[in-house]
């Protein structure tokens, strides 16, 4: 009798062991959004909460969670009463919804800085999770860039306040002291390669510069000028450098010149071109087959 008792106790556990292994084999999926972040109430409105809430509707069988890159727009946030989490809190909290693997999904565009960061905080905890799948920043490569364009035309197609076939389009980003911020010329030389001659590019902080801008302008006979911004947020940028500094100038040439009103973070487009990331990495970590922090297309 003591044997089988024994015995039981052992099948038993064996039982429990089985059970918690499957468990965290099949353990939920945590997916962190990872955004610069804004301190516009409505261009976080716009922009970022509406994703976040897409993401949420779209993978309801994950937690999701978001972070902000900036230290600086979290302090200013928290002063008034906005509190966001950082990428590092936003990990833990994932894991303490008891998430197992992990997806990591920037709205950042180039590969700078904070991307840097964002790739130390994800190797920092990959040993954590049983899976992990990370995708690079939204513009890396030439598809990336050609997918960019390709978005930021539909959204222009489909809005009836605009008419890009009759004008200048100029995609206006922000611009970096990295070398990430030769992304913004090549996209520039893509868009002449293949077959968008009226397509130009310019950044309010790097280069090309609006001076660029003009000389490239100054050999077509459209006056017409759309400012479009090359940018995920556009908030204040908008109002100060594009709807001020760069209109401005190039009315003063002599240009007609209108504003595209979104940020990259407001088109559908956009949008789903990253649910679309978000759902091949649900799909790499619940397979097995990222099974470690590297960064993906």
């Amino acid at each position: 009798m003591k044997k089988r008792n024994i015995l039981t106790i052992i099948i038993f556990l064996f039982c429990v062991a089985t059970s918690m292994a499957q468990n965290a084999e099949n353990g939920k999926t945590g997916i962190l959004l990872v955004h610069y972040g804004t301190s516009n109430d409505n261009s976080r409105m716009q922009t970022i909460d509406r994703l976040n809430a897409r993401v949420a509707e779209t993978f309801t069988d994950c937690a999701v969670v978001e972070a902000y890159s900036a230290p600086s727009v979290i302090k200013m946030l928290a002063k008034r009463g906005v509190r966001k989490l950082s990428v590092s809190q936003a990990i833990d909290s994932l894991k303490t919804m008891g998430c197992s693997k992990l997806v990591v999904q920037s709205t950042m565009l180039l590969d700078g800085v904070m991307t840097e960061m964002l790739k130390k905080e994800v190797n920092r905890v990959k040993k954590d999770f049983r899976s992990v799948s990370a995708v690079r920043p939204l513009l890396y490569s030439v598809d990336d860039c050609r997918m960019m364009i390709e978005m930021i035309n539909k959204s222009l197609l489909t809005d009836k306040s605009v008419d890009a076939t009759k004008t200048q389009v100029v995609l206006v980003g922000h611009g970096s002291d990295s070398p990430a911020n030769a992304m913004y010329s090549q996209i520039d030389y893509l868009l002449k390669a293949e077959g968008k001659p009226s397509w130009h590019v310019g950044t309010i902080e790097g280069f090309p510069t609006i001076d660029n801008v003009e000389t490239q302008l100054a050999g077509v006979r459209n006056p017409n000028v759309l400012l479009v911004p090359l940018l995920y947020i556009a908030g204040n940028h908008q109002k100060d450098d594009i709807d001020g500094v760069w209109k401005q100038q190039l009315q003063a040439k002599g240009y007609h010149v209108e504003v595209f009103g979104k940020g990259l973070g407001e088109m559908k487009e956009i949008q789903e071109m990253i649910i679309g990331k978000i759902a091949a990495q649900v799909k790499d970590v619940d397979s097995g087959k990222a099974n470690n922090a590297t960064f993906h297309k």
